[in-house]
């Protein structure tokens, strides 16, 4: 007969591990180039997709860390790379719309007296706002996700986009009022 050995008896080495060991060297090293791949596709940009990669697997390590690792890593990784170009899309488009023009080095007098008329009017009106609602609307002009900005002035994800929503149409009503 063969003696038993308990692995949880003081001085005997614990050779059973409960759960798998999780490497997540090995995981990047599969998976990158089809994932890296993926996302260049879709930004066509070596840079942002290097990035969008490389969140991506940092996500999978803090998964790692919390014990939460996916069941089929390659699957999840898609979908955190896909979500995080949905994002980088999103910001590109926004920012598409605020590209500040080029100087005119032939502006008319009129039209650049008429422009810092606008800005001062603008910066007037954001100077009479209240502290957390000017903020909420100059991190929004920034890029800043409402759920961020949220985060930062100290507020619920709703009452930031309603703070938002509100303020903007008080801003934009205002400027048309004096337009008129």
């Amino acid at each position: 007969m063969t003696a038993q050995v308990n692995p949880f008896e003081i001085g005997e080495p614990a050779l059973i591990r409960l759960t798998p060991v999780w490497d997540a060297a090995l995981a990047y090293d599969t998976y990158r180039d089809r994932l890296y791949a993926t996302v260049l596709r879709s930004t066509r940009d070596e840079e942002v997709a290097a990035d969008i990669v490389q969140e991506a697997f940092l996500e999978l390590v803090r998964a790692g860390q919390r014990g939460t690792l996916p069941d089929n890593e390659i699957a999840w990784l898609h979908r955190v790379a896909a979500n995080r170009v949905i994002d980088w899309s999103r910001r590109r488009a926004r920012w598409a719309g605020h590209v500040p023009p080029q100087e005119d080095l032939e502006e008319a007098p009129e039209t650049a007296v008429l422009r810092r008329e606008a800005h001062s009017e603008l910066h007037a009106l954001l100077d009479a706002m209240p502290t957390d609602t000017r903020r909420a609307l100059l991190l929004a002009g920034e890029g800043y996700q409402p759920a961020e900005i949220a985060r930062l002035i100290g507020r619920s994800g709703q009452a930031t986009r309603t703070l938002l929503c509100r303020a903007r149409r008080r801003l934009r009503n205002t400027l048309v009022l004096q337009a008129a």
